[in-house]
């Protein structure tokens, strides 16, 4: 599920920016590519230094705090019409969710539940669900509920992630102790 959650986000960052920056704040059409912007900028740079941070932070962190960070940046962007704060938002978001599915595939590698050329096929599968169902259920939700409300429900379903990510065994998200920090049986 969170393999689902999470790039439905980035997708709908990607696809529902402009329509919620020139509708809903009103922003100038030739500004509003900075949102993605924000959104992208930090993605790449939290991707670039994902390897430094996974070797100093556990898994778990990246993915709970990357959860809750995500969801704090679609509350700012959702609930404060202030554009330097939406835009703040935005790069929160990237920031919160680049390194929750890099974390979740390495873990692919620790889990012996099935083999893993399967675990990595069901979740990709997972991955491209959310991809192709996000932005429509989004735009569905916006429908009925107006396009802040759609956003928000996205921000709680980060908040989901945060709270899956507390429920991943340990091993899964840290990996087994490296034998050269174990004492050596001599």
């Amino acid at each position: 599920m969170k393999n689902t959650l999470q790039p439905a986000s980035a997708l709908a960052q990607r696809s529902t920016r402009l329509a919620f920056l020139t509708t809903v704040r009103h922003v100038d059409v030739r500004y509003t590519g900075l949102g993605y912007v924000a959104f992208a900028s930090t993605m790449t740079i939290g991707r670039l230094l994902g390897d430094w941070l996974v070797k100093r932070v556990s898994g778990r962190v990246l993915v709970t705090g990357g959860g809750l960070l995500a969801a704090l940046g679609m509350g700012l962007v959702t609930t404060v019409p202030v554009w330097p704060l939406t835009l703040a938002g935005y790069a929160m978001v990237g920031a919160g969710c680049s390194n929750v599915v890099p974390v979740l595939y390495s873990a692919i590698g620790r889990q012996d539940f099935m083999p893993e050329h399967l675990a990595v096929s069901a979740i990709t599968t997972l991955g491209y669900s959310g991809i192709l169902a996000g932005p429509a259920a989004l735009g569905g939700l916006a429908q009925v509920t107006g396009l802040p409300f759609a956003l928000g429900s996205v921000g709680v379903l980060l908040v989901a992630v945060a709270v899956m990510g507390l429920c991943l065994p340990r091993l899964l998200l840290n990996g087994a102790p490296s034998e050269a920090s174990s004492p050596s049986a001599d």
